[in-house]
């Protein structure tokens, strides 16, 4: 029977994600985005309790999760929406996942049929 080892490192994940286009049309603030997720992370329970374990910081119009502690993808889409939500910006962005750990807001599309106007 082989001994069982223990991991002793802990990897650290990198989360990106991408604000450009809301950014360019000026209805998303990055800076104000990344100071929410500062303030609502919960780290063992506790909100804004990242110490040295999570680093979030905006890079251009890229947000930058850094994280060497148990934090998933899926709790930084919940994180997004309410932010989008409680700045009343939810209706017009969406949170969509790029590739692995590469996330990017876009606009929902708006393409209507013109001939449904027309009538």
């Amino acid at each position: 029977m082989a001994p069982i080892t223990k991991k002793t490192e802990k990897a650290t994940r990198t989360f990106v994600v991408d604000c450009a286009t809301p950014t360019e049309n000026g209805v998303f603030d990055p800076e104000s985005y990344v100071k929410y997720l500062v303030e609502h992370i919960k780290v063992d329970g506790h909100l804004g309790n990242l110490g040295d374990l999570i680093s979030v910081s905006a890079e251009g119009s890229k947000v930058v999760v850094v994280s060497s502690t148990k934090f998933s993808g899926k709790y930084l889409k919940y994180l997004t929406k309410r932010y989008l939500k409680k700045n009343q910006i939810r209706d017009w962005i969406r949170f969509i996942s790029v590739k692995k750990n590469e996330y990017k807001l876009n606009f929902y599309s708006t393409s209507v049929d013109e001939e449904e106007d027309e009538e």
